[in-house]
């Protein structure tokens, strides 16, 4: 289908093509000659998706009657006058004998059985396609006022039988089944193939992966556009010169192959489903046979992963077993690291470092970052029809250095912007991503709430201090400390490289140490309806002999599942629960964590820990032989305790040492108060509409059942539950049909509960 698209241009579309591939030139020749172009290549490289499955077609058109309408928040305000649209369609038969119809100029493209019906259906697809759009939006997408159908003719002059798909072929399949072809990968977007910013680098190994036979290792921290590197050269290589086809070799088959040369693994999928001795040997060397036979080369995506997977130790691995072969240059590979797994590969296979050629992968700055940026937000925004406010991309910048400092550029970042066109289609009411969407795509990806990202949303100490009061009952230090933590995050004044704080929560049991973490792990990071924020371990589990590896290590290669909940969302709270009860070998391993806010294990993984906030608890000095935890002058005996017990190394890395107070019996008179709100807000009662009061006497009651020193407010919970919870459940199944009424509860007297209605 051929259109005008002013101002002097003219559109052709592939009608039937489920890629919907358009090209625009000045000239109707030059748009078909375009589209001619690339059947031919696909005629040549692609011969099974060539042959049209859209037969007998015909134009016609359809009068569609939309409606504009805006959105202001969450209300949609329709407009008051419609448009008429008329809209060109093309309806044929496809190889199966299903009719079908297509609406080039919007994308769309269905079945029908009843050409009578074609209009309604036309109609409906067209209003479900525009909805929601205001007049500015719609008018992009007004169909052309004229068009008409051209019919192209494509030669095949290849043998269609033996050309086959190249997952069919023999010489392929088995590379199919443990990897993917480099240039071959749909699943990416074209602006993500693009080495923004290291063009001179890309064309450097470009010219080495054709020059010399040799195995390169591409060195750089995690993010840093390793990945997005080598893609880059190797499509460059693949428009170079074929090279001439060795003798005896099908010159078709050869020229066919070309761009089928790298193939993308990691040591898993080499491995995967052999389930006896010496099974993914004999497929790691079926594989060295069928790169060797079209000149390929193998790019692992880990190079340690190789010296792990396979076998119990570095020594039995697929990096072992593979190692003789890359020595005689039997196979090639183009393998990534960091320098962290360099040297873990080092210390457990070094051998394998002999045969490879490092290439640096440097670091950007922060203004080379920016035009990076840039360009890679460009190329997606374009890709998903997308306009950029100015700004938006360096508020992306800004969010990342200032709450990732850890992670490298554009990684990360490349692939928030991606995500964040993603989100924001074309088929938005709006199409520019503004600084608005840039800010709740980072609290959607960290958890982080709005007022900790936009400097024009004031945040008082007062404030945050007074709300955590409400929630923490009786412990006014510990609250005022959380407030100040909150309040240094905001400033941005916290230490970029260590966590956001490491607080020690000291004090009796069931005073409200874990229930502090909980509400700091909510009130920083639970924005935008973010799961469960606080990773927690029982400390008491990593005592005895070793402790430091079952801290670690899942199993002999597998990292803890602490660990790699933090990987995968680091903006969390990190509660490490009576942390004296660890072996002292655990301190060791925590104290990198506190002083420099990463963890590295021995096979180079980095977990980081500069944007969490690890919090401490331990009952040192709650049992000292003093009143109520104090020394008899009133001075607090916790500090010293807990001085006394950790090494000075440990000690001095603490932020702060917090101290919480025995529970009075007027804290728990407060916690119950509290505790019976958060009853009545639960959803048996606020369904049914029913609220609920309570007397003094009832209040009296549970404080004095639920208050003991020594467990602080536990005993509470269970006496509210005995006392409360579970007698009002019993008579709230006798009045199932009672709702919209208040329930006053009290205490009889034979001192039961009493509700009144």
């Amino acid at each position: 289908m051929v259109w005008p698209a002013p101002p002097g241009a003219v559109t052709a579309v592939l009608v039937g093509d489920y890629e919907n591939l358009a090209a625009c030139a000045s000239t109707e020749q030059a748009a078909v000659g375009q589209i001619k172009e690339l059947l031919d290549w696909r005629c040549e490289h692609e011969p099974w998706n060539v042959d049209p499955d859209f037969s007998d077609p015909v134009l016609f058109e359809v009068k569609v009657e939309v409606r504009p309408q805006y959105t202001k928040g969450k209300r949609v305000v329709p407009c008051p006058d419609t448009v008429w649209l008329r809209v060109p369609c093309v309806r044929g038969v496809q190889e199966n004998g299903m009719k079908i119809c297509a609406v080039p100029p919007l994308g769309l493209r269905f079945n029908f059985q009843d050409v009578a019906e074609l209009k309604g259906l036309v109609t409906h697809y067209v209003r479900e396609a525009l909805q929601s759009l205001p007049p500015r939006d719609l008018a992009r997408r007004l169909p052309p006022q004229s068009c008409h159908l051209e019919e192209l003719t494509v030669r095949v002059t290849a043998d269609r039988e033996r050309k086959r798909p190249p997952h069919e072929r023999p010489e392929l399949r088995v590379l199919f089944t443990v990897a993917d072809s480099l240039l071959h990968d749909f699943g990416r977007k074209r602006g993500a193939s693009a080495a923004y910013g290291r063009e001179a680098l890309s064309a450097t190994l470009m010219q080495k992966l054709a020059a010399e036979k040799t195995n390169f290792l591409l060195v750089g921290p995690s993010g840093v556009g390793k990945s997005t590197l080598l893609l880059d050269a190797v499509r460059r290589l693949a428009r170079e010169k074929i090279p001439a086809p060795k003798e005896g070799d099908d010159e078709e088959a050869a020229k066919d192959l070309r761009t089928y040369r790298f193939w993308r693994t990691n040591a898993g999928r080499l491995i995967a489903g052999m389930r006896y001795l010496g099974e993914w040997e004999e497929r790691c060397e079926e594989v060295i046979k069928r790169l060797g036979a079209i000149d390929g080369i193998l790019c692992a995506e880990n190079l340690l992963e190789l010296a792990q997977a396979g076998g119990e130790d570095a020594g039995d691995s697929v990096g072992a077993f593979l190692l003789p072969y890359l020595q005689r240059g039997e196979l090639r590979i183009v393998a990534e690291a960091t320098p962290e797994e360099v040297e873990a590969c080092r210390r457990v296979l070094p051998g394998l470092l002999d045969v490879f050629q490092v290439v640096h992968v440097p670091v950007f700055n922060d203004q080379e970052s920016i035009h990076v940026l840039t360009r890679v937000a460009e190329a997606y925004a374009s890709a998903s029809k997308l306009e950029l406010e100015p700004g938006a991309v360096l508020l992306a910048h800004r969010l990342f250095r200032g709450f990732m400092p850890y992670h490298a550029f554009p990684g990360p970042a490349a692939r928030f912007l991606r995500a964040l066109c993603d989100r924001r289609g074309p088929r938005q009411a709006s199409h520019e991503i503004a600084a608005a969407d840039v800010v709740a795509q980072f609290t959607r990806q960290t958890g982080l709430p709005e007022i900790f990202l936009r400097d024009d949303l004031p945040l008082r100490f007062e404030e945050v201090r007074d709300e955590f009061e409400r929630q923490i009952i009786g412990q006014d230090a510990a609250t005022t400390a959380a407030g100040r933590l909150i309040t240094k995050i905001k400033s941005g004044l916290t230490d970029p490289s260590r966590p956001y704080g490491v607080m020690l929560f000291c004090g009796p049991t069931g005073v409200g140490k874990t229930a502090l973490a909980r509400l700091l792990s909510e009130f920083c990071f639970g924005a935008a309806k973010a799961k469960d924020r606080l990773v927690r371990l029982d400390m008491s589990e990593y005592a005895g002999g070793n402790a430091p590896h079952r801290f670690l290590h899942a199993t002999a290669c597998k990292p803890a599942k602490w660990i790699e909940q933090v990987r995968q969302q680091p903006f969390c709270v990190l509660l490490l629960d009576e942390i004296e009860k660890a072996a002292p070998e655990v301190f060791d391993v925590i104290l990198g964590m506190l002083d420099e806010g990463r963890l590295t294990d021995r096979f180079g993984r980095v977990t980081w820990f500069r944007s969490a906030i690890i919090v401490m608890t331990s009952n040192l000095g709650s049992t000292a032989p003093t009143a109520l935890g104090f020394a008899g002058q009133g001075t607090p005996v916790y500090e010293s305790e807990v001085a006394k017990f950790f090494r000075p190394e440990f000690f001095n890395r603490l932020d702060e040492i917090i101290t919480f107070n025995p529970l009075t019996r007027a804290d728990v008179e407060r916690i119950a108060r509290k505790e019976l709100s958060d009853l009545a807000n639960r959803e048996g009662f606020k369904s049914a509409g029913l609220r609920l009061e309570w007397s003094d006497e009832l209040i009296g009651l549970l404080a004095r059942e639920g208050h003991d020193y020594r467990f602080g407010a536990r005993p509470l919970q269970r006496a509210i539950e005995r006392i409360v919870v579970t007698p009002l459940a019993r008579w709230r199944l006798k009045q199932r049909s009672l709702r919209d009424a208040t329930l006053r509860l009290a205490i009889d007297s034979s001192g039961k509960l009493a509700v009144v209605t």
